[in-house]
């Protein structure tokens, strides 16, 4: 008996209508995609209930005629390409004839469409199968309106999540595009209003305008090229969010999820404190990108990976770089930030590193204004457009940090220094585990120790450090640290040193040893951040400090 057949062409929609709509988000993106292709100076997407109940997109493009109506809901009907050798080097955002067919065979869909020179036309299918041609009357353009999704897969529409869930997906593919492509008018409608309306601009004006970002909130550009790959990047670290969605990337104006671009932004931008808002857009010769890898066009495989990714870390070394300038001007306390090209600034380190001493090395007056702390753990000042708080642990570990690392590197081990009487402590079973698998970089960072009974007895620390046993149980939590693992090992000890030796929540700072921290933080060669990847700052605006008090 014969088991193999060819499948109804019914089933073969329902099969690929799988890959390509997955929610009602996936249906705005491919419509949106279609006006950008066809030419469209603005699109206008309408959804009501999250895109569950209606989808409509409007575009002023080139529209279609009466024939092109009907063959662009046929499957694998394109006007992208016509010859294999296209495939290597594509320039559309669509280009296999999947996207309307497959919206067809799951939806009622309406299509009015005019190429401005015969009569505009209207068509409607429900589930795949057309149900009415006719005249019409619009402008140049087309409209696709999209209504009772999944209405014919009852099992994939219980799928679907709330009206809030499926909204965020559909605003975060309709932002990727406008973001992408910032010469198109831009208007998205939810219910009636209106969440978001882009007029043609430059990308920082359009990232400023959809999120609402005030003119004292700093928004980060860089660029950097590497021959025919370039890299042109946004962030606005004021903005953080628990997850990754709001960090854009596209790739061609394609929006698309890419490790290589999107990991060298997390790295110099992301932490504990949340993922910054950013966008990073990537251009490259259309001969070093494969668009064609994934269902839905949202991934891309590139020739030379580590190319790209190096262009973007640069970009966001410069970024960086911006957001040194951006404090400092206007600032109340007036640090010197570091160039590249020579060494931080050796008074500044030296008084920063004095504070691990008992006694604490004066810092000289430098007649700037007054750097206040708070609580015994942070370090306030004034800056342009709002106030700094610094951590003022997270902040001495990076300067400790940097100038431990060049000591290891000439010396091998971190300076130590016996204790008077040994200090004590009754281990758990855990943290007997980890010293005894740390032992090597506790060591090298300076500690000295026996461990007899499951009592551990310290006998020296690294150079300057007066908590003993709290530094090295600090010391310990951090090498358990994820993030501390994937440090190369020089650099392990380096920061595990620097965590003991670091100023604790609840030492006091004179003026000028908080002084004298803040400048040394700043010529260091990454002042945002500790070792652990934590932030060392958080910058307010006056416009957020405004919103707080109701003004």
């Amino acid at each position: 008996m014969q088991k193999i057949r060819i499948l109804p062409d019914e089933m073969v929609n329902l099969i690929a209508a799988g890959e390509v709509v997955e929610r009602p988000a996936s249906v705005a993106k491919e419509l949106l995609e279609n006006s950008i292709d066809a030419g469209a100076s603005a699109v206008e997407i309408e959804a009501e209930l999250g895109g569950k109940r209606s989808i409509t997109v409007r575009d002023d493009g080139c529209g279609m005629s009466r024939q092109d109506l009907l063959m662009s809901v046929q499957r694998h009907a394109t006007s992208k390409l016509d010859k294999p050798s296209q495939l290597s080097a594509i320039e559309s955002l669509g280009f296999r004839g999947e996207a309307l067919p497959s919206i067809a065979a799951v939806s009622r869909m309406t299509i009015l469409t005019c190429d401005g020179e015969g009569e505009a036309c209207r068509l409607e299918i429900e589930g795949g199968v057309m149900r009415d041609l006719s005249p019409a009357a619009r402008t140049r353009g087309t409209t696709v309106t999209v209504t009772s999704l999944f209405f014919n897969q009852p099992a994939r529409r219980k799928f679907l999540r709330s009206e809030e869930t499926e909204l965020s997906w559909m605003e975060r593919h309709v932002t990727a595009l406008a973001f992408a492509h910032c010469s198109i008018s831009v208007r998205f409608v939810h219910g009636g209003a209106v969440l978001f309306d882009l007029p043609a601009s430059s990308l920082e004006e359009r990232l400023r305008r959809r999120f609402q970002l005030g003119d004292s909130e700093a928004v980060l550009s860089a660029a950097a090229v590497d021959g025919g790959t370039a890299a042109e990047l946004l962030v606005c670290p004021d903005r953080r969010y628990a997850g990754r969605t709001h960090g854009y990337c596209t790739v061609n104006g394609r929006p698309v999820n890419s490790r290589a671009v999107m990991a060298p932004v997390e790295a110099a931008f992301s932490g504990p404190a949340g993922h910054a808002l950013g966008i990073c857009r990537v251009s490259l010769p259309r001969s070093e990108l494969d668009v064609n890898v994934h269902p839905a066009k949202l991934e891309v495989r590139f020739r030379n990976p580590s190319l790209v990714s190096s262009v973007v870390e640069e970009a966001c070394r410069t970024a960086s770089g911006g957001r040194r300038a951006a404090l400092a001007a206007g600032s109340a306390f007036q640090y010197q930030a570091a160039q590249p090209s020579r060494q931080p600034a050796a008074e500044a380190v030296q008084a920063a590193l004095d504070l691990m001493a008992p006694t604490a090395v004066q810092s000289p007056q430098t007649g700037y204004a007054h750097v206040l702390q708070a609580g015994r753990s942070y370090l306030v000042a004034s800056v342009q457009g709002g106030i700094v708080v610094v951590d003022q642990h997270a902040a001495h570990e990076r300067i400790l940090f940097e100038a431990l690392a060049r000591r290891l590197e000439a010396e091998g081990e971190a300076p130590s220094q016996r204790l008077l009487l040994p200090e004590t402590i009754e281990l758990d079973r855990r943290s007997e585990a980890s010293l005894r698998e740390y032992d090597s970089v506790i060591s090298r960072a300076g500690f000295e120790f026996s461990i007899s009974g499951g009592t551990l007895t310290l006998t020296a620390v690294p150079e300057g450090v007066s908590h003993a046993v709290e530094s090295l149980l600090e010391v310990l939590a951090s090498l358990n640290d994820p993030v501390h693992a994937a440090l190369p090992p020089l650099e392990q000890i380096a920061a595990a040193a620097a965590c003991a030796g670091a100023v604790k929540f609840g030492d006091a700072l004179s003026p000028a040893e908080a002084h004298a921290l803040l400048e040394a933080l700043f010529s260091t060669a990454e002042p945002f951040r500790c070792p652990h990847g934590r932030p060392t700052l958080v910058e307010i605006s006056f416009d957020e400090l405004s919103r707080r008090f109701g003004r």
